[in-house]
């Protein structure tokens, strides 16, 4: 009778890893979720002032950036000459930096031998993914307003983002989706845009924004054109921290040599962003709502070849239709044992949460355990060697 009910307690005990399994593997963006809602994952740490912006200034004053990201001690700064700082102090609207050194960023070679890519030749293989989390973001010069719900300035943003990538015979798969209100949970909508843009298997994932700040910041005399530059975001709450930021450096490098200037600079901040998702995961700021968008426009145009370049969409003989970028097949593979890391978890919860409660006690739960290893699986051997002497 014993055996009997540590089968029945067992056999439940299976039954709650197996539901567990199935609801995390098919709701990973549902836990995730919920994980942010408990602070685990804070939004809030990406929710850009409502009014205002902080001022990063070094140990001698002089201001090195502006933004109206959330500015948190720890923070980093890649400047346009590559000066890198650390944001060691917070007084009030203005966040002190301490100077680290000049990054010598390297640059690979490869990056310059395949040939342009035109979109009559479909030379060009590979596919960005684009997107925007805050899609109410607007450029008050020429949209008349700083956001305009849904149907943000941004919008058009990234549709010449896009325009001048495929003009080079870059696939993109650019998202329109709104994702407002332009609140602290706009990240978490946005994951579900993310995930369904990487079931394409891009080589790149970009969401594209503007920032908060006086235009000056981001102005700039490129090619004898005016234009706004581009600032690169990385979230450094983000176990794929390292290569995003890696992926950043390339792309400032590769940008300082063929269109020096359109890159304002990188900042590291304490954020995610959903970049956890991919190595190659970039948030851009495109101008602030003070400039102009045709500025803006005219400056993520120049920009447009920089990612392609360093994400492998160009190469010399370009890649196989339906081949897997290189670098993106290991993300996959990180990606299922991140999944299998999501199952084991909810099934050891879900396990000892049904043993606690059907045994009353954590002793309880320990008795059956090591009952169901000892005696079950002992009884069970001595069972099938009796069927093979008979």
């Amino acid at each position: 009778m014993r055996n009997n009910r540590n089968s029945l307690v067992i056999g439940g005990f299976l039954a709650c890893l197996l539901v567990a399994a199935f609801f995390v593997y098919g709701n990973q963006e549902l836990v995730l979720t919920a994980l942010s809602s408990k602070g685990i994952l804070d939004s809030n740490l990406e929710t850009e002032r409502e009014d205002g912006y902080f001022t990063v200034k070094d140990e001698d004053g002089r201001q090195i950036t502006a933004t109206a990201l959330p500015v948190f001690v720890g923070d980093e700064f890649i400047a346009g000459d590559n000066k890198h700082y650390r944001v060691i102090k917070i007084q009030g609207d203005t966040a002190l930096a301490k100077f680290l050194g000049v990054d010598k960023l390297a640059y690979d070679p490869a990056w310059d031998e395949a040939p342009v890519a035109s979109a009559a030749t479909g030379a060009g293989r590979g596919t960005i993914g684009v997107y925007h989390t805050h899609s109410d973001e607007s450029y008050v010069p020429t949209d008349g307003a700083e956001s305009i719900w849904a149907n943000g300035g941004i919008f058009k943003v990234g549709n010449a983002y896009t325009k001048a990538m495929e003009k080079q015979g870059v696939q993109v798969v650019h998202s329109t989706r709104p994702h407002d209100p332009h609140d602290a949970n706009a990240y978490n909508r946005s994951r579900r845009t993310a995930v369904e843009l990487l079931k394409q298997n891009p080589a790149a994932l970009v969401d594209v924004h503007r920032d908060a700040v006086p235009p000056e910041v981001y102005r700039k005399v490129v090619q004898g054109k005016e234009v706004t530059q581009v600032k690169l975001v990385v979230g450094r709450r983000n176990p794929k921290m390292a290569e995003n930021l890696k992926f950043a450096q390339n792309i400032k490098s590769y940008a300082d040599k063929h269109e020096p200037g359109i890159i304002e600079g990188i900042f590291i901040a304490k954020g995610n962003y959903n970049q956890e998702l991919s190595p190659r995961a970039i948030l851009i700021e495109v101008g602030a709502h003070t400039n102009s968008r045709i500025e803006a426009q005219d400056g993520v145009a120049l920009f447009s070849e920089v990612i392609p370049r360093v994400s492998g969409v160009f190469t010399a003989a370009g890649p196989r239709p339906g081949a897997i970028t290189p670098g993106v097949l290991a993300t996959q593979n990180r990606t299922s044992w991140s999944t299998l890391g999501w199952i084991l978890a909810a099934v050891i919860v879900g396990g000892g949460a049904f043993l606690l409660i059907s045994t009353g006690s954590v002793s309880g739960s320990w008795d059956k355990i090591k009952s169901f290893t000892g005696n079950e699986f002992a009884n069970a051997f001595l069972r099938r060697r009796e069927k093979k002497k008979k």
